[in-house]
C-alpha cells in the first residue's frame, strides 16, 4: 500500500515539475520575443529657461541588468524577477536606484554639469507587480503579442543658467537610447470668456 502511494505522490510530483518546467520556457520565449520591440525611452521636458525635467522608461529586463547576477540570461530574467521573494526585490530595486542616481548625468556648455535632484522612483511593490501581470499575461495568452510595462523613474535637471542645450551620460548597456525633448507652450485661458483656439 504505502509502495503505491509513494509511486503515485512520485508520479505526481514528476507531472507538477513537468509542467512548471514548461511554463517557464512558455513564458521565456514570449517575454524574450516582446523585449525585442521595447525600447528604452528618455523625455526631455523644459519647465523654465533654468529647469529641465527628465523622465525614463526602461525595461524591466535592461533596468535590473547591472544588479543582477551574470549567470541569469535575457530569457530568464523576468522569470526571476517575478519569483523572488519580497525583500530580496527590494533590495535588488534599491541597488538598481543607487546605480542609476551614480551614473546617470547632463553636461551643459563650458564643461558644466546639470544639478540633478528629486529623484523619484516608483515603489518597489508596484513595479514587481507589474512583472508579475505582465508575466501571467503571457501564460493565460501566450500568442498574444507581449506589451511589457517599463519601469519609469524621473529627475530634475537644473543649472545657474538657460538650460538651452544638454548632453546626456547614460549607462551604455541600455545602447540606444529615444530622445524625446520638448518645450511646452504656456498661456492662460480664462473660462468665463468665450472659448479660445489652442495652436500646436
Amino acid at each position: 500500500m504505502n509502495q503505491s502511494r509513494n509511486s503515485y505522490l512520485t508520479w505526481v510530483n514528476w507531472i507538477a515539475t513537468s509542467l512548471g518546467f514548461c511554463l517557464i520556457w512558455l513564458c521565456t520565449i514570449t517575454m524574450a520575443n516582446a523585449h525585442e520591440v521595447a525600447s528604452t525611452r528618455l523625455s526631455l521636458v523644459q519647465r523654465e529657461s533654468s529647469h529641465v525635467s527628465a523622465t525614463f522608461y526602461v525595461s524591466p529586463q535592461d533596468f535590473f541588468k547591472p544588479v543582477l547576477d551574470g549567470q541569469i540570461t535575457a530569457q530568464t530574467v523576468y522569470v526571476h524577477l517575478a519569483s523572488l521573494d519580497d525583500a530580496a526585490f527590494e533590495d535588488l530595486y534599491t541597488k538598481a536606484q543607487t546605480f542609476y542616481q551614480q551614473k546617470i548625468s547632463f553636461k551643459l556648455n563650458k564643461d558644466k554639469q546639470a544639478q540633478l535632484s528629486y529623484w523619484q522612483f516608483a515603489t518597489w511593490q508596484s513595479v514587481k507587480r507589474q512583472i508579475q501581470l505582465d508575466l501571467a499575461q503571457q501564460l493565460v495568452n501566450p500568442n498574444m503579442h507581449a506589451h511589457i510595462e517599463p519601469v519609469q523613474f524621473s529627475v530634475q535637471l537644473t543649472g545657474n543658467s538657460e538650460l538651452s542645450v544638454v548632453q546626456p551620460k547614460l549607462p551604455s548597456h541600455w545602447g540606444k537610447v529615444l530622445v524625446i525633448a520638448s518645450k511646452p507652450q504656456q498661456r492662460w485661458v480664462d473660462s468665463t470668456e468665450s472659448s479660445q483656439w489652442i495652436k500646436f
